[in-house]
């Protein structure tokens, strides 16, 4: 009969026991780096990514943005922050610095661009007459000779 352990526990109790588990220091790093990444994919909303950010710290949280890929973090950030104008063209340094802004609070997520009404512009200059005519007023004038 297989017993299911708190991975969280035995998690801290490695954290709390670091003298001991020397020998795979490397492997500690290696799956925290992985668990943290595997949270952001899972819920790659502005509020999951700030509270995964708060809760490994801000250094912590720069050096695992720095191990990911650069698809994964344009994957996220297309998520996080869709109608940002330089998030297609942008180079790989800015996609990650602006994941760690956002993360921080230091930046906020674009808000969709509203699209400017052409239609009431046309419709002002048809309303004016054109140059040329006869004005309303003239016309008048005229028939009542």
């Amino acid at each position: 009969m297989a017993i299911d352990l708190d991975g969280f526990d035995v998690l801290g109790a490695v954290s709390r026991s670091a003298p001991v588990f020397q020998d795979v220091r490397a492997d500690v790093g290696k799956y925290a780096r992985a668990l943290v990444v595997a949270q952001l994919k899972k819920r790659p909303d502005l509020a999951s990514v700030r509270a995964v950010g708060g809760a490994v710290g801000p250094a912590a949280f720069s050096l695992i943005v720095d191990g990911m890929k650069d698809a994964e973090v344009k994957t996220l950030l297309g998520k996080l922050d869709k109608h940002h104008p330089e998030l297609k063209t942008a180079s790989a340094e800015w996609r990650r610095g602006h994941l760690r802004g956002l993360a921080a609070g230091a930046a906020e997520p674009t808000a969709k661009a509203v699209p400017v009404a052409k239609s009431k512009e046309k419709a002002s200059k048809r309303s004016k007459e054109p140059r040329g005519f006869l004005s309303s007023e003239a016309m008048a004038a005229v028939r009542k000779r």
